[in-house]
């Protein structure tokens, strides 16, 4: 049911109360009416009688029945009362006409019954005779129903009046109402650009104007939240990206190590080896040969060291052929040799042979990067390195603190110090990277990186 129907009804049901009321008091008030009537027609008509007959008497008459009925036919009918004269042996000798007050008209028996009071007819006995005094509110009743159906009619036709102008009038009034909810139907199928117009009616435009603010602080979430689900998603695609950068670069890496430690690692041992040989022929005949050939050996040995110094770096060859664990502790020692002053305190957990690709190789990375960053920027003498595999969570969790001059927060994201290549390493592998540290407090690094089931190759 509509809000104007609904309305509408409880007009009407408060109107038909009220109407009900109405009748109920001009109900009661027509029964006392004709209660007062009836009483005072019969008193009234009793004086009468008893002044006619005692003046009869006065007079030295006789009170007979011929007398009365006579009187009786002068006088006519009386209002609200029914006369009747019989004589001493039953015949009777008079009887009120009928009255021609709206003759032959009747209000109905319910009416009738509840209108009608209670009355008793009254008797006089005079010589020769009895006269009996009957009520007849018959017309009354009439009256009062036509006074009753004059009311109802104009209540009825009130009534509908009232409801046709409250219908009108809601109709208009709610008129807004349909506005504002194609405006909450459009805001719940997306269209958040939706507004209400001004209405004149106060509440309703306050209600409107709430709405409107509703509605644009809706809009700027929904466009904030598109917005921010558009930038996540180029973060994933970029990330994704990187993580196949990286694992090309790597591969590029390996490829290059290889080459590098197959290759020119056995050129340069085959010259150092014939240098030597050269050396070794010439150290009697020619010294100034044997000279150069010593030259050519030292050289080439420089060069062989430089070149697996590349080959570590490009790529760790005990990570391929050993695993994790050896790798970083030849990353540890190689620290060690760089920076005799720095202590690399290196601590493994059981479990760290034979993981994947992909977390190997991303946790070494993490780790050299760090190890750099320490030798070059902390001025810290101490640096221990925590590495452990969570099986229940299937994750590989890094450790890496330092106690040297610590870091300002405004400069963690600094290009130059690797963080954001170590945050993107981990986080392109669906890990976790923090940094903590403060100005003379050191760093402390903590990564958490997933560790899948099936191995990968970069």
């Amino acid at each position: 049911m509509t809000l104007r129907s609904q309305i509408n009804l409880l007009i009407a049901l408060l109107m038909g109360l009220f109407l009900t009321a109405v009748i109920a008091l001009e109900v009661d008030a027509t029964r006392r009416s004709i209660r007062e009537e009836i009483e005072a027609s019969t008193r009234i008509t009793l004086q009468l009688l008893g002044t006619v007959v005692a003046d009869t008497q006065a007079r030295g008459g006789s009170v007979s029945p011929q007398l009365l009925t006579n009187f009786f036919q002068h006088l006519g009918r009386v209002r609200a009362n029914n006369i009747k004269l019989e004589g001493a042996g039953g015949q009777v000798f008079y009887v009120s006409p009928q009255s021609h007050y709206k003759e032959g008209r009747n209000a109905p028996s319910w009416f009738v019954e509840l209108v009608t009071p209670p009355a008793l007819p009254t008797q006089i006995r005079v010589a020769g005779g009895l006269i009996t005094v009957t009520p007849d509110p018959s017309r009354s009743v009439v009256d009062a129903w036509d006074d009753l159906s004059s009311l109802l009619q104009l209540g009825v036709a009130s009534l509908a009046l009232v409801l046709g102008l409250v219908f009108i009038l809601a109709g208009r009034l709610l008129a807004p109402l349909q506005v504002i909810v194609s405006g909450l139907q459009q805001m719940e199928r997306g269209e958040f650009h939706a507004r209400l117009p001004a209405f004149k009616v106060t509440e309703l435009n306050s209600l409107a104007e709430s709405f409107n603010r509703m509605a644009q602080a809706v809009e700027d979430s929904f466009m904030l939240r598109r917005e921010s689900a558009k930038r996540a998603e180029e973060l994933r695609e970029n990330r994704a990206v990187t993580a196949l950068i990286q694992q090309h670069v790597e591969a590029e890496r390996r490829a290059l190590a290889r080459e590098l430690h197959d290759e020119l690692g056995q050129g340069v041992t085959a010259v150092r080896t014939i240098a030597s040989s050269i050396a070794q022929r010439a150290h009697e005949r020619a010294p100034d040969l044997e000279a150069n050939a010593l030259a050519i050996v030292k050289v080439s040995g420089e060069m062989y060291d430089a070149m697996h110094s590349m080959v570590r770096q490009l790529r760790p060859i005990a990570l391929d052929n050993l695993g994790l664990a050896d790798a970083l502790r030849e990353l540890a020692a190689s620290s060690r040799l760089r920076k005799p002053e720095l202590s690399v305190d290196l601590e493994l957990g059981p479990d760290l042979d034979g993981l994947d690709e992909q977390t190997n190789i991303t946790a070494y990375r993490i780790i050299q990067e760090s190890l750099t960053n320490v030798a070059r920027h902390a001025a810290a003498d101490t640096v221990m390195v925590r590495v452990s595999h969570d099986l229940e969570a299937s994750a590989l969790h890094l450790e890496i603190v330092d106690n040297g001059c610590g870091m300002d927060p405004q400069a963690i994201n600094d290009e130059r110090m690797g963080v954001r290549g170590m945050r993107e390493r981990a986080t392109g592998l669906g890990g976790r990277f923090e940094l903590h540290s403060a100005l003379g407090e050191g760093v402390r690094i903590l990564v958490d990186l997933p560790i899948h089931l099936e191995q990968g190759s970069l």
